[in-house]
């Protein structure tokens, strides 16, 4: 089952009480009053995505497909310091509960002040901190109210069912692919001429930029440009990032660098190809490599 990650951000529009009500009840929820009629008296009712404008319609079609599907949730409540995690089983429903408007949002002339909220309970519940789960915390996305989240893996399910997770490498998100093969360069284990060094970052691995997911300083004083995928060599998914890569080969002074699953070690276009799961072999038999896959671990 897919994983979702939902935020309820401080700023929304309904009251303290409900929030707390909500937390309590181990809920996540969305609160979208307005929807295509304009009617702004009350808030809308309506479950059916069809009725809401594009940027809701998208919220409520995931809560409506995480509530028929079923599936894992980290919810963020931003006034609690712990996450709620839980499970949605298949063919659940979204419910609809009264709660209250904050009094300090304007709303609407006439509007009787009631939020209509729709909602989900989550079964399994339990509460972690970020603190403890690094991985979760730097893989967090960074906008919307919820949307699935592919890039945790399964660490999510795993923590919900109270599971000991051994790390292999098709249990990686993204994030820790990314992470993975940057520690991989920095020490620096591949020489000849095949890979190199590592000695500074220049960006946030892999979030931060349109184009890389490692941008560094190689120990030659060159800089490093490599994407990162899990999709094997043929896909389109590593052609696109491989083709990405070539646009920076005008540059003499940079490594470009393509991590996926290949069969062998490759040069394309001015690119240097590396299997993915060669790297994560070689990594986790060094000192470096065994603690991150022990921290890894749940």
């Amino acid at each position: 089952m897919e994983t979702y990650f939902i935020r309820h951000t401080w700023g929304v529009s309904v009251d303290d009480k409900t929030r707390k009500r909500m937390w309590r009840e181990r809920r996540v929820f969305i609160h979208f009053p307005w929807d295509k009629t304009r009617n702004q008296h009350s808030d809308s009712r309506s479950k059916n995505p069809e009725d809401y404008e594009v940027g809701n319609k998208r919220a409520l079609s995931a809560l409506q497909r995480l509530a028929t599907e079923g599936g894992y949730v980290c919810a963020h409540y931003s006034e609690q310091d712990k996450w709620l995690m839980g499970f949605v089983p298949p063919k659940s429903k979204v419910r609809l509960f009264r709660g209250r408007w904050r009094p300090e949002v304007p709303r609407p002339k006439g509007h009787n002040g009631i939020a209509i909220i729709k909602t989900i309970r989550l079964q399994k519940a339990c509460l972690v901190s970020p603190h403890d789960y690094a991985s979760l915390q730097s893989a967090q996305p960074r906008q919307g109210t919820i949307m699935r989240w592919p890039s945790v893996g399964d660490l999510v399910a795993a923590i919900v069912r109270k599971e000991r997770r051994q790390v292999t490498f098709d249990r990686l998100g993204a994030s820790d692919q990314e992470v993975m093969c940057a520690e991989f360069l920095r020490l620096g284990k591949m020489r000849q001429d095949i890979l190199p060094k590592l000695v500074c970052l220049l960006r946030d691995v892999g979030r931060t930029m349109k184009d890389l997911d490692v941008l560094g300083i190689a120990s030659d004083g060159k800089r490093i440009m490599a994407q990162v995928t899990y999709d094997p060599l043929e896909t389109s998914g590593a052609r696109e990032k491989l083709e990405i890569l070539k646009k920076y080969q005008s540059n003499r002074g940079v490594h470009l660098l393509l991590f996926c699953d290949s069969k062998k070690r490759s040069r394309i276009g001015g690119v240097s190809v590396f299997p993915i799961r060669e790297v994560y072999e070689r990594f986790c038999r060094t000192p470096v490599g065994k603690l991150w896959r022990k921290q890894f671990s749940t």
